[in-house]
């Protein structure tokens, strides 16, 4: 039950986040955890992933929640405000629910953060992938540096709680552990959540939020290096408990690329995605004009030098 909250949408409430791929509603964890915060909650918030942009946020980051003139940033700041107006994802768990919610939810950070942002930003193979992906959801020019400092905040993260450097040679990343650790936490949850709807029965909580976050991404995301894609695979659980929230629950935010056909690609696209296609056919024309200004420049040289020689 909600006590007297202020609607958001009376005041132009937006929650800003990253636009999504994988048939996901976004390809970023903390945007996926305040999608998740918003929707669980039943906020009635407009969200907008086609035009998002961090510069705006006034912190460079998405997501972020504008409500009138402020701006809420992060998930922690966004939940914070939809609590005092009475939009609580644990509203319907018991007391110890909430405490077991709340301790579980701290468990699965514990042991996934490090190895999200690891193979997300830390792994060369993966990030180039990831770069590109960040790149297109930001304006031109700032795509061209902005999603390198995801890589040096997640840098921050591993130093912290995994106490190796990716700047290092990677010989010695410790991704091992990191590897053996995530699989025995999804394990874990699986069991956990068993054949329930939600990891608390009928009744969605934070930790439905945060694990559905790091999992659907590390369960969909192509990425060259995934060691725990077939793992994620393996527990039918969880997949289905992905799919489920994905397909109706984000059924108007999720997208996949891939899906769309070149009747309605264009349309899709945002602006800074638009720009980059533009960009890159004006590249290959020019490249092609160069390449034959080149050959016939190259085949006159040719014709001249083969003339000077009969002489």
């Amino acid at each position: 039950m909600y006590l007297n909250p202020i609607n958001p949408m009376q005041l132009g409430g937006v929650l800003y986040v990253y636009k999504g791929e994988w048939d996901l509603p976004s390809i970023d964890f903390e945007c996926l955890r305040a999608l998740c915060l918003v929707k669980f909650a039943r906020c009635p918030v407009k969200i907008e992933c086609t035009n998002a942009n961090p510069l705006k946020s006034g912190a460079g980051k998405l997501p972020y929640l504008q409500i009138g003139n402020q701006k809420f940033v992060g998930y922690g700041n966004i939940k914070k405000v939809l609590d005092k107006e009475g939009f609580r994802i644990d509203a319907f768990l018991s007391g110890k629910e909430k405490q077991l919610s709340q301790a579980y939810a701290n468990w699965v950070f514990s042991n996934l953060h490090a190895f999200y942002h690891y193979f997300m930003f830390g792994e060369p193979n993966n990030f180039d992938v990831v770069r590109s992906l960040y790149a297109k959801r930001t304006p031109f020019p700032f795509n061209f540096y902005y999603p390198s400092t995801y890589q040096k905040e997640a840098n921050d993260i591993i130093n912290v709680l995994a106490n190796f450097d990716i700047y290092d040679k990677i010989e010695k990343h410790g991704n091992e552990s990191l590897e053996t650790t995530a699989k025995k936490c999804v394990n874990v949850l699986s069991k956990k959540l068993g054949q329930k709807i939600w990891f608390f029965g009928d009744n969605y909580s934070e930790l439905d939020a945060i694990v559905y976050s790091y999992l659907s991404i590390l369960s969909k995301a192509t990425i060259p290096n995934n060691p725990l894609h077939h793992h994620i695979k393996a527990c039918t659980n969880l997949v289905n408990f992905i799919n489920r929230i994905s397909k109706d629950i984000f059924k108007n935010e999720a997208f996949n690329s891939i899906k769309t056909n070149k009747n309605t690609s264009d349309y899709l696209l945002t602006p800074t995605e638009r720009k980059f296609l533009e960009s890159e056919k004006r590249t290959k024309i020019i490249a092609g004009i160069g390449a034959v200004a080149a050959m016939v420049s190259f085949a006159a040289w040719r014709g001249l030098f083969s003339g000077n020689r009969k002489f």
